[in-house]
């Protein structure tokens, strides 16, 4: 199996190889040597924005002395990033001549919508299609959720959700991506409680077995500050400390031992975090073209004699590029290694959470080491159009950007584990999928993805996500298991 591994990754590695030397961003192609200088940059459309905030994503600066070819190269990164701030709908860079060798610079921004009060009624499983799969109307959640995007015009987010029914929650949430003048330095602080009077509390035949009380069976504290440090567009480095305190109901704890481990019915631990990442894709919503790699490690129960003893380092790989015409592929490889594993329940999860094979969207394949390797090649259906509704008065609404992809995609895993493997035939096995479907591209950066997909079992269906299946996850936080 390790075999099969290096060579997944090899494959990646060339494929990498073999679109760099057809890449638009391969700076040997950038002979011409025909000099020009930036002599003023303007920006327009940034009501709400700072100025630096934008500035700070451009890959080229006032003063600067450029070749003409590489200009457009640059011209074209620095709105990916504008674009990749999830800040503006919409973004165009052009150069006007002063003369021969000077040049200025104009941005036009469309700025995004900010304040999203808006009311919560969501389904509360793993995904979408389990969900509709299980329709157990039970599992919703209902409540309101505020978020102020671009608080202050400094990229700012602030949150505040009070969500009840299935899962109750109730999080206060402020990040700072920009402490410093340079733009490199952000840091981000959050609170969260849970409470739930259903929680799965085993795992069997790679289905989660759940149990109901008519009081709260669960709750959580979760407490975390993290920094960023961005030296670079393309690079950065993140830390994150975070505490948690779970208990539990006496029944769960005699239901699994090991749900929070030896029995216990109350664990407190501190967890701590770092990962690399180097990002030069053209999108984090959609990417079709570019690379994303990161390297992180993780330790859980930072303090001796902790409740919690986890560490395990993460891997992950993607390449995204144009074959020709229509047509793109990509490809992804994620590795996880435990170098130390408790056998606490709650806080050991591998496949069907935030990382799944599609396919295998009902089950869960719980365990400490795992790989998971995607490949999807893409027809562009439709591509990009701008449409315009003049009955809606808001230009921040009314101008609406799509486009449609057909999907044939493979996926493989494989998950290792000697705690759960007896009762859940899918561990310690090479598992695959396969199938098609369409992915509609929006604005907001939203994604539907309508899939008919079918796996190494024969087990077959259709699936709906919302989101692209990329491996890179950025969330700061969870809350566990169901």
């Amino acid at each position: 199996m390790t075999k099969f591994i290096l060579l997944i990754f090899l494959s990646a590695l060339i494929g990498h190889t073999f679109a760099q030397n057809n890449s638009f961003y391969n700076n040997d192609i950038l002979l011409d040597t025909n000099q020009i200088i930036v002599s003023n940059i303007y920006i327009k459309g940034n009501k709400v924005t700072k100025k630096r905030i934008v500035l700070r994503e451009l890959k080229f600066k006032k003063n600067d002395t450029i070749s003409k070819k590489e200009l457009q190269n640059l011209i074209l990164r620095s709105k990916e990033n504008l674009l990749n701030m999830s800040l503006f709908n919409y973004v165009s860079i052009e150069t006007s001549a002063i003369n021969n060798n000077k040049f200025n610079i104009s941005i036009n921004l469309e700025e995004r919508w900010y304040l999203w009060p808006y009311p919560i009624f969501e389904h509360a499983d793993r995904n979408f299609s389990s969900f509709i799969h299980n329709q157990d109307w039970d599992r919703i959640n209902y409540g309101l959720f505020i978020l102020k995007n671009n608080f202050r015009g400094r990229n700012e987010i602030f949150k505040i959700k009070a969500r009840y029914g299935y899962k109750e929650q109730y999080l206060l949430n402020y990040k700072i991506p920009y402490i410093d003048k340079r733009g490199k330095n952000g840091i981000e602080a959050s609170f969260a409680y849970f409470r739930q009077k259903e929680i799965a509390f085993n795992t069997f035949n790679n289905k989660l077995q759940f149990y109901q009380l008519q009081n709260y069976i669960r709750e959580i504290f979760d407490i975390f500050v993290s920094y960023s440090y961005r030296p670079q567009w393309d690079f950065s480095h993140f830390f994150r400390l975070e505490y948690k305190n779970v208990n539990i109901a006496d029944t769960i704890s005699i239901l699994n031992s090991d749900y929070l481990g030896n029995s216990r019915k109350k664990i407190s631990y501190f967890n701590l975090a770092y990962r690399f990442t180097s990002d030069k894709r053209d999108s984090k919503v959609y990417p079709l073209n570019g690379y994303v790699y990161s390297i992180s490690a993780t330790k859980y129960g930072l303090l001796k004699n902790s409740d919690v003893d986890k560490f395990y380092f993460d891997a992950i790989y993607s390449k995204y590029f144009k074959m020709n015409n229509n047509f793109y592929f990509n490809s992804g490889l994620k590795i996880r290694k435990s170098l130390k594993s408790d056998d606490v329940y709650f806080e050991n999860r591998a496949l069907g959470y935030d990382d799944y094979l599609r396919a295998f969207e009902y089950n869960v394949i719980d365990g400490n080491d795992f790989f998971i390797f995607r490949s999807n090649l893409k027809y562009e259906i439709v591509s990009h159009k701008i449409k315009y509704y003049e009955f809606i008065p808001s230009n921040k609404f009314n101008k609406i950007h799509y486009s449609v992809y057909l999907n044939l995609f493979f996926d493989s895993g494989y998950v290792k584990d000697n705690v759960y493997n007896t009762n859940n035939t899918m561990l310690n096995e090479f598992l695959y999928s396969g199938g098609i479907g369409i992915d509609f591209v929006t604005y907001y950066d939203k994604i539907i993805r309508l899939e008919y997909a079918v796996n190494k079992f024969g087990n077959k269906g259709f699936f709906i996500h919302f989101g692209a299946p990329i491996l890179i996850n950025n969330k700061k936080y969870n809350s566990g298991r169901l």
